[in-house]
């Protein structure tokens, strides 16, 4: 057993002996400080030194993506049925993030002509949104 042991460590030691650490193939000159900002580290008076003071965020899950594309493209196909009006008025507010005024500048309607565009796209895109998504707590 102490043999197997023995040798298995020599040829570990040898393949080792062979590579080159990553550190070491940086130019003399370069920067090797920290790889992560300590100021993101809880300090040495702390409960709990050297933990990080918040968690980094959370990755996207690949169930989200896929729901959040699913979810795009059932809003895409409610804004392609909406009249041009309607979907020039919700593109501009609610995608493109213009004001009330702006739109009514730019697509020379009143401010309750819009209003009433608006409230009716949103209507209508919620109104598919509550389909797709099986709309909760309306009875059966």
């Amino acid at each position: 057993m102490y043999r197997i042991l023995v040798n298995t460590a020599k040829k570990r030691g040898a393949a080792e002996h062979r590579s080159i650490p990553w550190a070491s193939l940086a130019p003399d000159g370069e920067d090797r400080g920290p790889t992560v900002d300590p100021a993101r580290f809880r300090g040495p008076g702390d409960r709990y030194p050297g933990g990080w003071r918040e968690f980094p965020a959370a990755w996207p899950s690949p169930e989200g993506t896929a729901l959040a594309l699913e979810v795009r493209r059932v809003i895409a196909g409610a804004l392609d049925e909406l009249p041009a009006r309607q979907r020039a008025v919700i593109s501009l507010r609610d995608v493109a993030d213009h004001s009330a005024d702006e739109v009514c500048e730019l697509l020379e309607i009143t401010a309750a002509n819009q209003r009433v565009l608006l409230h009716r796209a949103r209507a209508v895109v919620r109104e598919r949104l509550a389909e797709y998504l099986g709309a909760e707590g309306k009875p059966a």
